[in-house]
């Protein structure tokens, strides 16, 4: 197979990198937006009410828009220096050959920043939902605790090599930096999808209240991620340049798969807010008549069997499952 030029795979990089980092800003302003709107629109006073806001999770989304801003910037700096600074812009395959430059580190220290904080609202998510359980964290912990070791590291060398990406000295360094982030990811994804299905298995069906959503969102971006994650690895094992296109666009796919989740939750809660302000307005509205609601419950008999005893410690634990999933997934607030 014949190899990728270089310079075309990089052009790619910023076409598709532009796009990507639009539809990450889209899911990022989102996200802020909601997280935003329920710490407005709580009932707790004014000053623990801004202090809510700043959760672990809206911080996070903070950082990583931040840290992938930066990386499109670099990206976008770099096509300049290429073709317009670099040696008059008559040599944009050396430019682009040379792994070492100060841009180049720069650039991927924004996407180790970008993986880095992106695992680690995983892992808090996954430590919430599980309900405080270190156990439970072990693993991606000390995965990502080897991400930020191999991370520095891969850096480091990056700057200090005068030859190939596919360098002996980077490949293992490289190759452990994203072993360690898929691993992170497909294990707490798991772990937090099993959660969901088993809180939504003992919810009351009645409740109104829709997990499963919740959970398609956490399957599909595990496997944006995951599957993006793999390819890259793939790429950068062949030796193909294609591995350029895929490193650089794994920082706002890794952002994407993450703002998935908070915009998902924020949608839940702007829905669970309607829902909640319904009875006011059909009290508003249909006062003095029958609603449509009502007469559409009246046309439909409902027989509902109760058992001969509930224990009504058991409808708190459903609740108390319920808030800790919401918890957990939506801003940490």
């Amino acid at each position: 197979m014949s190899q990728i030029p270089l310079v075309s795979a990089n052009l790619a990089t910023v076409t598709l990198e532009s796009v990507f980092y639009g539809m990450f800003l889209v899911l990022s302003s989102a996200s802020i937006f909601f997280h935003i709107s329920r710490a407005a629109s709580s009932p707790r006073t004014r000053p623990r009410r801004f202090a809510a806001l700043w959760g672990p999770i809206f911080l996070g989304s903070i950082l990583t828009t931040i840290t992938v801003t930066g990386h499109w910037i670099t990206t976008v700096v770099r096509l300049f220096d290429a073709f317009v600074n670099y040696n008059g812009g008559n040599s944009p395959l050396e430019y682009y050959s040379a792994v070492w430059l100060s841009s180049e580190a720069a650039q991927t220290s924004f996407l180790i920043a970008t993986l880095v904080s992106c695992d680690s609202m995983l892992i808090y998510r996954l430590w919430i939902v599980w309900n405080h359980n270190y156990w439970v964290v072990i693993l991606p912990m000390c995965a990502e605790l080897v991400l930020c070791v191999a991370g520095i590291v891969a850096i480091y060398l990056q700057t200090q090599v005068r030859g190939s990406i596919f360098a002996t000295a980077l490949t293992h360094w490289v190759t452990a930096c994203y072993a360690c982030t898929f691993v992170t990811n497909v294990y707490s994804s798991c772990g937090i999808a099993y959660r969901v299905w088993a809180a939504r298995q003992r919810m009351n069906p009645f409740s109104g209240l829709n997990l499963m959503d919740v959970l398609v969102t956490m399957v599909e971006s595990a496997a944006i991620y995951t599957s993006y994650t793999i390819f890259f690895l793939g790429t950068y094992e062949a030796k193909s340049n294609l591995q350029f296109f895929t490193i650089d666009t794994l920082c706002p796919m890794a952002g994407i798969a993450f703002m998935l989740i908070n915009v998902r939750v924020g949608l839940g809660w702007a829905q669970r807010a309607n829902t909640d302000s319904m009875p006011a307005a059909n009290d508003y509205f249909g006062r003095g008549g029958t609603t449509h609601t009502e007469m559409s419950f009246a046309m439909r008999p409902v027989t509902v069997e109760v058992p001969p005893a509930v224990h009504p410690s058991s409808l708190d634990d459903v609740e108390r499952s319920q808030d800790k999933t919401d918890y957990g997934l939506g801003a940490g607030l």
